[in-house]
């Protein structure tokens, strides 16, 4: 419970990988990531990762000045977006939804991203210097089928974006869990190390 009163702060980038569905799991004692199948795509050159969490409200007014007397909020909705500074055949094959034949990705009108369990990890860093694993675990991720590719002459390197819309885990709701281990160094589970994209 210590753990938690403490403050942190982050500033680095994740290094994410996409697991099929149902293949990873958390142990909620420990904090611990398991994974029983290889990821289908791992980003360990990310400029950016980013989760927005929005919702809807609905009101009841009434009274002098109409000031809201109720509020309620419904319809969340969680986003991802990765911005990579490198790009790969696997990660095309993933964002198109298409196979990778001999080094030739295909766009296809009937083929589209799928569904991914995604496990994003990090440092967070406490107000006594010490760094923490800082996980994020995703159980269904749909990859956006929306996708920009800029060639420019001139200015910065192109980055390659990737936008996931977060769906509902389980039967109680769930759609996202943030995992805060002990210091890197003294974890005695350590979390999920994400390995080079397997078959």
């Amino acid at each position: 419970m210590a753990q938690f009163e403490k403050k942190f702060g982050i500033k680095e980038v994740a290094d994410v990988g996409f697991y099929k569905v149902d293949t990873v799991s958390v142990d909620e004692e420990t904090g611990a990531v398991t994974a029983t199948a290889n990821p289908v795509l791992t980003f360990d050159t990310l400029k950016v990762s980013t989760l927005e969490m929005t919702a809807e409200t609905a009101e009841a007014r009434g009274g002098k000045g109409n000031p809201p007397l109720i509020i309620w909020d419904y319809g969340r909705e969680v986003n991802v977006t990765l911005e990579d500074a490198v790009l790969s055949m696997a990660c095309l094959e993933t964002m198109f939804g298409d196979t990778n034949n001999n080094n030739v990705i295909t766009i296809n009108a009937n083929k589209f991203p799928g569904v991914y369990a995604v496990v994003g990890q990090t440092y967070a860093r406490d107000i006594d210097g010490v760094d923490h694993l800082f996980t994020f675990y995703i159980p269904k991720a749909k990859i956006q089928s929306e996708n920009t590719i800029t060639m420019e002459a001139e200015g910065d390197p192109t980055v390659f974006n990737m936008s996931l819309r977060v769906l509902r885990g389980n039967d109680n709701g769930d759609m996202v869990q943030f995992i805060l281990q002990q210091t890197a160094e003294d974890a005695e589970t350590p979390a999920i190390n994400l390995p080079k994209t397997g078959a």
